[in-house]
């Protein structure tokens, strides 16, 4: 025999590359499971991380009219003092607004909590106020006698009973609803009510006789600067900060106008792009079912190739490339689906959230879902490759689950053990909370090698218990420990996809709990 000598159809092409184009004619059909696996995990994690970054950059966007001005300085049960006041009315335009938690009073007798918001002439410095019915802020504030105008949520009317034009009492206040709040520009800004809203003049707030000694009124002074530039902002603010560091201020600028949302929507984010890594390692296992179906399919392909002198190396880098190939198709299919998410989001939710959405295509989050579907394609084929390119010709022809025994790769087991130490670095790396990210992918860790364990403790079990004499219980056993069978595939993927759907309903029941246990416990029946 002269050698592995082959006459190709593409001679200027290298040999592997000639054989995996050559292999890939019909290869489609049996690696539908691995596309699958590969494209939806892709697409979760591209997905979740656009979609996210879609929402920061609109918050991030609109942060001028989310925060009601360019800065915004808060106090808590005091009022600035007129040097206060005049230092910011020395930087640009300045506007005020109070809030506080009361109740709100019908002339049926009907009461209930509202967030009451009252605002000075000026607002919004930022944005607009819709009413329904359309009309100016000041003429829906505009007083008749010793009543005041106010602008209500729908939820305040129904709750209370009364329409556009009622009377209502807040504290030795009369306030007549002149109309209803349709759109509130600065609403995120204020955080989570426990009330509907409601909107009054700042003159209309001595009226209410609230106003005491210890009363929990929040004070916001937004300020607008005539220079937006961000260097100049930055300037202010470094000036604020010196001239009032022991003023008990809360300062936040446009740059981050809802510091809180914008790290729950990061830490969801995390969260969520980790149950998509482990749900596309999950998938991993399809992948590797794929591979070594495929493989075997190909024995005598494999076998003739060796035979007539074809080098380990042509071998595992012909069928190398076919599956990169292969996986390259997956994730560009994930990648695709997973860059449609924010914009079918927008077009679908923008009605229901009240947070502006900006969609983009996001190179960093497709760079991300990318890099992890290549990963985990590479950690979960890598082993089925270097066990048929190591096995001998005369095991490939007589047997061909005794590969298995046959060839021990580690050097596969190494770039295996690389490739997941590389996938757990991005993902920390990538991480808001390195320390959370730490311990789901050390839970994640334990679970796969717990599942491993089990499945041989149950396969040395089948091996030991005495064979049934019914001929379908007895084979039954058997494929459970024989050599090639699936017992470990089938306990990691299943119990692993089943321990991800369990920790996911259980943080959320963990989270509902949280939410509606104390709170209606604990909440009182009337608010002074």
């Amino acid at each position: 025999m002269s050698g592995f000598a082959p006459e190709p159809a593409h001679p200027r092409l290298p040999a592997a590359l000639r054989f995996a184009l050559r292999e890939l004619r019909g290869a489609g059909r049996g690696f539908g499971v691995f596309l699958a696996c590969l494209a939806l995990g892709v697409m979760a994690v591209a997905g979740i991380g656009s979609f996210a970054r879609a929402l920061t950059d609109g918050l991030q966007r609109e942060g001028r009219v989310i925060l009601g001005g360019d800065a915004s300085f808060d106090l808590v049960q005091r009022e600035a003092t007129a040097d206060e006041v005049a230092f910011l009315a020395g930087k640009g335009e300045v506007s005020r607004v109070a809030f506080l938690r009361v109740m709100a009073r019908a002339a049926s007798g009907e009461a209930t909590l509202v967030e009451m918001k009252a605002v000075d002439g000026a607002y919004p410095l930022a944005g607009a106020v819709e009413l329904a019915p359309p009309l100016p802020l000041a003429q829906a504030f505009a007083r008749q006698g010793d009543a005041f105008g106010a602008v209500a949520d729908e939820m305040l009317l129904s709750r209370l009973k009364v329409q556009v034009g009622d009377t209502i009492r807040v504290g030795d206040a009369r306030l007549v609803i002149r109309a209803t709040l349709a759109s509130e520009p600065d609403k995120l800004s204020s955080g989570v009510g426990f009330g509907a809203r409601l909107l009054v003049p700042l003159d209309a707030l001595p009226a209410t006789g609230l106003i005491q000694p210890g009363s929990l009124v929040r004070w916001s002074y937004r300020l607008t600067l005539p220079d937006t530039a961000p260097e100049h902002l930055s300037a202010v603010m470094d000036e604020a900060h010196a001239r009032f560091a022991d003023a008990g201020f809360r300062m936040r600028t446009r740059e981050r106008a809802t510091p809180q949302l914008e790290d729950n929507v990061g830490r969801i984010s995390q969260f969520l792009t980790l149950v998509a890594l482990t749900a596309l390692l999950v998938g991993g296992v399809g992948v590797a079912n794929a591979v070594s179906s495929h493989l075997a399919a190909k024995t005598e392909v494999i076998a003739t190739l060796k035979a007539v002198g074809a080098p380990r190396r042509i071998l595992f880098a012909t069928y190398g490339i076919e599956i990169a190939l292969i996986a390259t198709l997956g994730i560009a299919i994930g990648l695709a689906a997973g860059a449609a998410v924010p914009f079918l989001g927008t077009w679908a939710l923008k009605s229901l959230i009240p947070f502006p959405l900006a969609p983009r295509l996001d190179g960093a989050s497709l760079g991300l879902a990318a890099a992890y579907g290549a990963l985990v394609a590479f950690a979960f084929s890598v082993w089925p490759l270097a066990v048929a390119q190591r096995t001998p010709v005369s095991t490939l022809f007589r047997d061909r689950f005794g590969a298995a025994r046959a060839a021990r790769p580690w050097g596969a087991v190494l770039l295996m053990a690389m490739a997941g130490l590389v996938l757990a670095g991005v993902a920390l790396a990538t991480a808001a909370d390195m320390r959370a990210a730490a311990i789901f992918l050390g839970a994640a860790l334990a679970v796969l090698v717990l599942l491993r364990l089990v499945a041989l403790g149950l396969t040395a079990l089948a091996r030991r218990l005495p064979r049934p004499r019914a001929m379908a219980p007895r084979l039954a056993l058997a494929n459970v420990h024989r050599p090639g069978a699936l017992t470990a595939t089938v306990m990691v993927s299943l119990g692993l996809g089943l321990s991800l759907m369990v920790a996911v309903a259980l943080v959320d029941r963990s989270l509902t709990a949280e939410l509606n246990g104390p709170l209606s416990e604990d909440a009182p029946s009337f608010f002074f």
